[in-house]
């Protein structure tokens, strides 16, 4: 940074951070939370639903291991402002025109920029926190994306009622658009911190990083239905979609604090236990999902049960995928994130595509329930390897997280 800008604070690069990355994966809960009203709208089927989320998780996906070289290069402050513009730009171009293609085109636009944000606000909060601060920092910026989610499942559906989808759309294009100002003035144009060898951003990724790349794809496989077919699948079974939303929100929310409290207590007992953590979760979730497809034949309450199991395990889950990755590469951030995250964005690009042709295909919801409980089964065993066979990665005293690298 700078001479003439003092050191970033904490605070606000955590708070922007947080709120990009919710803004970032505007696409989800659009489709999740307002679905029922672009059905009606637009008349989509599950597919093209589905396609509205795989397509920007796919762009996420491409375009991350490219993100990575240039977080670890250039820093984090242009590429997190930069996806807020792309974000603000391609939400108000879907609430202008209104249709399946338009809406297309800003998944794939805002997902490219997604695939900056998620490693610039991993080297970004790491920059500013402590070693043993870094997995609640990278946690906080994370449960901006159920955070949304819990507010758009809120205020959504009744929004969507007054002012229609696309005013809804619009009113998240324009905080993009605030967040990318404070990202250019809070967010600090920090770069990866030197490797063993002593080369920014080279040291290379540890022997078994697969298996952390296997368990975050899966992972995704197993809990992305949640967010982006739940209230559909239940208004489909004839719930109003306020209701459906509330049950949604009840998960998100519990998700949301869960997801910061867990990873606080986490860092308390370091990174060496985390993985297997992570594999707790990840079997909740994978409990959780067999509750739910139990529930769509045995009741509303049953459903509620699973989903709130369900989609704590998606947002508490979500957080430790990035913070095992951060533990196995800490001289590596964006490099790590990125590479974790093209399979994980890989993995939501097939899964709610997956689920809504298995969905149309077959006229109801049980085989899709099927897959995600199986992908849930694969995540929990592989988090079990990675606690085994590929351990945390030492951080010498000389190169904590937190030193900043000065960058102008």
């Amino acid at each position: 940074m700078s001479g003439s800008r003092g050191a970033p604070s904490r605070p606000a690069v955590l708070a922007v951070s947080t709120l990009a990355m919710g803004l970032g994966a505007a696409p989800m809960p659009i489709v999740g939370y307002l679905g029922a009203a672009l059905r009606a709208d637009l008349g989509l089927t599950g597919a093209q639903l589905g396609l509205v989320v795989g397509v920007f998780y796919g762009a996420t996906g491409v375009t991350s291991l490219l993100g990575s070289r240039l977080v670890d290069r250039l820093g984090a402050r242009w590429w997190v402002a930069g996806d807020q513009a792309l974000t603000a730009a391609g939400l108000a171009g879907a609430a202008a025109v209104g249709s399946f293609p338009a809406l297309l085109v800003a998944s794939v636009v805002t997902g490219c920029g997604y695939a900056f944000v998620n490693a610039g606000t991993s080297v970004a909060v790491t920059s500013v926190s402590r070693r043993d601060q870094a997995a609640a920092a990278v946690a906080v910026k994370t449960a901006g994306i159920p955070g949304l989610l819990t507010v758009v499942a809120l205020a959504g559906p009744p929004a969507a009622e007054a002012v229609g989808w696309r005013g809804v759309v619009l009113v998240l294009a324009a905080l993009a658009a605030v967040n990318t100002a404070l990202a250019m003035v809070w967010v600090p144009s920090h770069r990866a911190a030197p490797g063993p060898a002593g080369r920014r951003g080279a040291a290379p990724l540890p022997r078994g990083f697969a298996w952390v790349l296997l368990a975050a794809t899966c992972f995704v496989i197993g809990t992305n239905p949640l967010s982006a077919f739940l209230v559909v699948s239940l208004v489909d079974g004839g719930v109003s979609p306020v209701t459906a939303g509330l049950v949604s929100a009840a998960g998100t929310g519990a998700g949301t604090v869960a997801m910061v409290v867990v990873a606080r207590r986490s860092d308390r007992r370091g990174p060496l236990p985390r993985a297997a953590t992570a594999a707790r979760v990840c079997l909740v979730g994978l409990a959780g999902t067999l509750l739910l497809w139990a529930g769509t034949h045995l009741g509303l309450a049953v459903v509620a049960v699973g989903a709130v199991a369900g989609l704590l395990c998606a947002m508490v889950g979500a957080g430790f995928a990035h913070a095992v990755t951060v533990d196995r590469a800490p001289h590596a951030v964006g490099r790590a994130t990125a590479v974790m995250s093209c399979g994980y964005y890989l993995g939501a690009l097939v899964s709610p595509l997956a689920f809504g042709a298995l969905a149309d295909l077959t006229g109801g919801y049980d085989l899709p329930w099927a897959v995600t409980a199986a992908a849930m089964a694969v995540a929990v065993a592989s988090y079990a390897v990675v606690q085994r066979r590929v351990p945390p990665a030492a951080v010498p005293r000389a190169a904590p997280v937190a030193a900043a690298t000065p960058r102008a």
